[in-house]
């Protein structure tokens, strides 16, 4: 209780707010409410409260989602994710490459068919970092999708 006598809550709306009411708009009015839900980011209570009650605003704001932005970056995560996939499947590629030639050096093989399976490992494996670099930046694409997605970049 604080010294006024009234007992101060705290915590969700739902505690502090304990009456409802119920109230109807035309789809105009309803859109007009939707932009500036959207414009000032706070929730609708919040605006009617402020304008009913003459109160300001408070400071918490509610994030917001930009759906659109949200699934693009949720697709491109998938094509990341398969992407790196692949590349794990080449990675096994190239230690198969590497075991192959140890053998070869082991068994005398002829130097040029050693030489022509150790070309075609580089070559593979140049392909695969190029692969990783691009995986790479479009994790950092991602990044920033996300951060848009969600209301945080500017």
């Amino acid at each position: 209780m604080s010294d006024d006598g009234k007992d101060k809550r705290s915590g969700s709306e739902s505690r502090q707010r304990r009456k409802r009411w119920t109230i109807r708009f035309s789809d105009d009015e309803n859109a007009i409410i939707e932009k500036l839900v959207e414009a000032t980011r706070q929730s609708p209570g919040a605006l009617l409260r402020a304008a009913l009650l003459n109160v300001p605003l408070p400071r918490h704001r509610r994030p917001t989602v930009n759906d659109k932005a949200l699934g693009a970056f949720l697709a491109a995560a998938a094509k990341v994710k398969d992407a790196l996939k692949d590349s794990l499947a080449e990675l096994g590629k190239s230690g198969s490459n590497l075991n192959q030639i140890a053998y070869m050096l082991n068994a005398n093989t002829a130097p040029a068919r050693i030489m022509n399976i150790i070309e075609n490992a580089i070559n593979e494996h140049n392909a695969l970092v190029a692969r990783h670099e691009a995986a790479s930046k479009d994790l950092d694409e991602l990044r920033t999708m996300a951060m848009d997605a969600l209301g945080l970049e500017r």
